[in-house]
Parts: C-alpha cells; structure tokens; sequence
C-alpha cells in the first residue's frame, strides 16, 4: 500500500503547484485541522463566533498572505507550525484592540515585523491544549469512519453497543450483556469486539499517517496520542 499523502506532501504540492491543484492542497489542509483549531480557541475562552471568525482569519494568512512557505518539517509537526500561525493571529488582534483604545496611528503588524521583534510562535501550555484538541479530532474521526461502515451495512444497533468497548466510550459492558443486547453467541460477540477495535485502531492509525513526514514516524505519534488522551479523558 503506498503512504498516503501527509500535510507535509500537500504542503509540497502547493509549494510546486501554484495552479488550482495546489489550492486544494492547501483548502484540505484547512479542512482537517478546522475542528481542532475551533476546540482550542473555544476553550481559551472565545464564543463560537470569535473563534470561527478566528479561524478564518487563520486560514487568510495560511492561503492568502502564503505563511504556508514559512513551514519547515525539519522544526518539528506540522500542528506546531500551525499553532505557531495561530498564536500570530490572536497576537494581532490583541496588538490590533490595542491601537483601537490607543487612537489612530497605530499599524497592524505583518507576521514578518513581529519575527523581527523576537516573537515567539507559541507557548508549551497552548501546545499542550491544541494537542489535546488535535487528539480528541482524531479519535472522534476515527469514530465516525468505523460507525459510517455499520451504518452502511444497516448494523447501527450493533455500533451502539460495540462503540462502548472502545477507549473513551464510558466503559464497556460484560461480554454477556453484550452478547444478549446482540442477539449474538459470546463467542460471536467477542469476535465482533475484537473486529470493531482492529477497525478503529487501523482507521486511527491511517488518521495519524496523514499529520507525519514519514511512516516511520506512525508509531511514535501513536504513542503521542495516546500520551494526550491519557490527560483529557
């Protein structure tokens, strides 16, 4: 099987391509990392509207302004990349409210000025927190792939038992109530377990290979993950 397309690749593809193919590298970089970036701001405090017009203000400078060139996969993830835009955006706009109480005269900075007055990307406890909504994003999408594929298959009863064997799902019951809520053998019922959590190991798996620079790196941020969810469940 060949290693999907990463947000580093992506963000390689737009760097080549200025045509219509590398916008949408970018636009689907912005997708994956849109629920994220909302969970963090919202809990930092900003209502649903500022932090939508937040993150829109985000993917401007990302797209618009071309911030994207400024990413280097030698320096780390690329969320941290991210984050590091994002922290320049909330610096704005708080420089920005500033000037406002100050009077006219007052410039809004380019990312470029700040760097040179020794701005820093971000903080460890941002860090912390974006990650922590990074991880919940990935576990909630894993989710929702396998639930899709019972769904399809008209088993969404069975997903409603079976889900609660899964991390994160306010823990399971026993095996026999499992198998008698089925209508399954337990034998059945425990295969069925075992099936639902290869599904969503293998789809979170896939989730994380697309945040890496390479597949070597899939097992260390699985390890990551599982470091950071161990802290916010």
């Amino acid at each position: 099987m060949n290693f999907p397309l990463t947000n580093w690749t992506q963000l390689r593809q737009a760097t080549l391509n200025g045509d219509k193919a590398g916008q949408q590298a970018l636009a689907t970089l912005c997708e994956n990392y849109r629920a994220p970036i909302l969970g963090f701001l919202r809990m930092r405090g900003y209502d649903s509207q500022a932090a939508e017009d937040l993150t829109q203000q985000l993917f401007l400078e990302l797209i618009e302004h071309e911030s994207w060139r400024r990413a280097d996969q030698a320096k780390g993830r690329f969320r941290t990349f991210l984050l590091g835009i994002l922290n320049f955006v909330l610096s704005r706009q708080r420089r920005h409210l500033g000037a406002e109480k100050r009077g006219p005269g007052q410039s809004i900075m380019s990312l470029d000025l700040m760097a040179e007055e020794g701005w820093e990307p971000a903080g460890v406890e941002m860090e912390e927190q974006f990650d922590a909504q990074w991880a919940l994003g990935l576990v909630a999408g894993a989710l929702a792939t396998v639930q899709q594929g019972f769904l399809n298959k008209d088993k969404g009863s069975a997903w409603e038992i079976l889900v609660r064997f899964l991390p994160g799902s306010g823990g399971p019951p026993t095996y026999e109530e499992a198998a008698a809520a089925l209508g399954y053998s337990l034998a059945a019922t425990k295969s069925a377990v075992n099936r639902v959590r290869t599904e969503f190991r293998e789809e979170l798996r896939r989730a994380v290979s697309l945040t890496v620079g390479a597949p070597h790196e899939i097992t260390e941020e699985l390890a990551y993950l599982r470091e950071v969810l161990t802290r916010v469940i």
